[in-house]
């Protein structure tokens, strides 16, 4: 028997097997991206030459995330029968940069018995959204300057704030979905854009977004119309000139009234409404005021008002009055709060003035009238009221005392012979204007005139060109004797007479108007 030890050597060969480097890179700059995920997957079967199954056609063999230096690395991946061909799927981008959706195709092949690992390298850049954000004006043309504006994500979170300038503002890496864009201050001549909504699409192609800022120009009217009163003299008659139109009134203790209307025209809201009755006939003595019916309005924003009431002599009583519509009213507008408007106006940021003003009674309701009467003031026995004013704070669009649009457009609007019948007829309408009610004195000669003008002052953001609106009315009567031209039968002559003697006074009565100061 053969006892010699057998020696028995043996050897094992290790499979090749390969890897893949990703290299993740900016598509604009360049630079490296951290945080991108891949998924490595089998293109096809993976068959060992042994004929096992090293990965089924689909299958993820790895999953891999770039480090700061941009760089990941799938390891021992099998190369089945010589050749193996893997997918590269990017699954997520690093924040704020888009999904780069390409598959990308690796093959590895065995090299030689000298080569057990394989690699491939695969460069992969990832795009980003951009978007170019735009404030222009009504046209779409010209960028608009000066608009605070604030971008919100998805999620309504803050993402972006900046004030625009003659350039769009552009914002990058923002992930697809829906934004909104809110002005939160627009540049003071013009109106605050409504909120927007957009998407941002899943694209590196720049995306354009542009808001619309309209100018503001403010307008608003006023309108006075008056009754036509019988003169408590003895022996004189109304409509001294031949020019009124109305019916005389039948008392004949000199009792008449007024109307006073106004309204916003324009098409956007302003922070100050002022209406005020100037009463030159009741400083020239020749009528008393008695009381005022408050107007009801239609698009107050809070439904309140200041009345306030100016006397001759002037009164010094009550200097520092409490009440400002404008800025307690409650709207917000943070112009108001800023220094050029607190430079142009003054602390209480109004543009009407109110020296020798006194409030007389504050928070009245403008859905319902409210009277107030002259006997109410005690003023002293040679003081007279020689001014009404209402103060409103912010109106909208469209406010008005008198919802009729076609009354706001007739020939005779601003006629100084714009008469009514009767002005208690406009009471109970939706909206009606301020009655003003008043009593002739016998200082109503034909040698004077009843004189009364109103005017409307409107206000926007501090006011200035086209932020700013000042509009008046007058209307004018006088009396005359009952004496008829001979042979015409029709226009009484002392009415030419009267016509002479007052036209004096009533130039003087419109040179008066025109120079009434404004707070600017």
């Amino acid at each position: 028997m053969n006892l010699t030890p057998v020696a028995i050597a043996s050897y094992y060969d290790h499979a090749a097997t390969g890897n893949i480097r990703i290299v993740k890179t900016d598509a604009i700059d360049g630079s490296s991206l951290a945080g991108a995920v891949f998924e490595i997957r089998a293109s096809s079967d993976i068959v060992r030459p042994d004929g096992s199954i090293a990965a089924l056609d689909g299958e993820t063999v790895a999953t891999i995330t770039t480090d700061e230096t941009g760089e990941a690395r799938a390891d021992n991946l099998p190369l089945g029968l010589g050749t193996a061909r893997y997918e590269v799927v990017e699954t997520q981008a690093p924040a704020g940069f888009l999904l780069d959706r390409t598959t990308h195709i690796v093959d590895l092949t065995y090299a030689d018995q000298k080569t057990p690992v394989v690699e491939a390298r695969l460069n992969v850049s990832d795009d980003y959204t951009k978007v170019d954000i735009s404030k222009v004006d009504a046209s779409g043309e010209q960028e608009v300057e000066g608009a605070r504006l604030t971008l919100y994500g998805p999620d309504k979170t803050e993402i972006d704030s900046w004030t625009s300038s003659d350039k769009p503002h552009r914002v990058e890496h923002l992930a697809p979905g829906t934004y909104s864009l809110r002005e939160m201050m627009s540049p003071r001549t013009y109106d605050l854009a409504e909120e927007i909504t957009f998407e941002i699409k899943d694209t590196g192609e720049v995306q354009s977004v542009a808001m619309k800022d309209a100018p503001i120009e403010i307008k608003g009217q006023v309108d006075k119309r008056q009754e036509l009163v019988q003169p408590i003299e003895k022996g004189l008659l109304a409509n001294g000139d031949g020019k009124n139109r109305a019916a005389m009134q039948t008392n004949t203790d000199g009792l008449f009234s007024y109307t006073i209307d106004a309204r916003n025209d324009s098409t956007t809201w302003v922070d100050e409404f002022t209406i005020t009755d100037d009463l030159e006939c009741a400083e020239d003595d020749t009528a008393r005021f008695v009381s005022i019916e408050t107007p009801v309005a239609i698009g107050d924003l809070n439904g309140l008002c200041n009345v306030w009431y100016r006397t001759t002599p002037l009164d010094s009583t009550d200097v520092d009055e409490p009440a400002n519509a404008t800025l307690d009213d409650g709207h917000e507008n943070p112009w108001l709060e800023s220094d050029e408007v607190k430079e142009s106006l003054g602390e209480d940021c109004r543009l009407v003035d109110y020296d020798g003003w006194h409030l007389w009674k504050a928070d009245v309701s403008t859905t319902e009238s409210t009277t107030l009467e002259a006997k109410e003031l005690d003023l002293a026995s040679n003081t007279v009221v020689t001014g009404i004013r209402i103060e409103y704070g912010a109106v909208a669009a469209g406010f008005t005392t008198r919802s009729d649009a076609d009354s706001w457009t007739r020939d005779d609007l601003k006629d100084e012979h714009d008469d009514l019948d009767d002005a208690k007829a406009i009471l109970g309408t939706d909206a009606r204007g301020a009655i003003v009610h008043m009593q002739a004195t016998s200082a109503y000669t034909p040698q004077t005139a009843l004189t009364n003008s109103a005017r409307v002052d409107l206000c926007r953001n501090g006011g200035g060109d086209k932020l700013e609106s000042h509009d008046e009315d007058s209307v004018i009567q006088r009396c005359t004797l009952p004496q008829d031209l001979p042979a015409t039968g029709s226009v009484p002559i002392a009415a030419c007479i009267t016509a002479l003697l007052t036209s004096g006074a009533a130039a003087l009565w419109f040179a008066r108007l025109r120079s009434i100061p404004k707070k600017r």
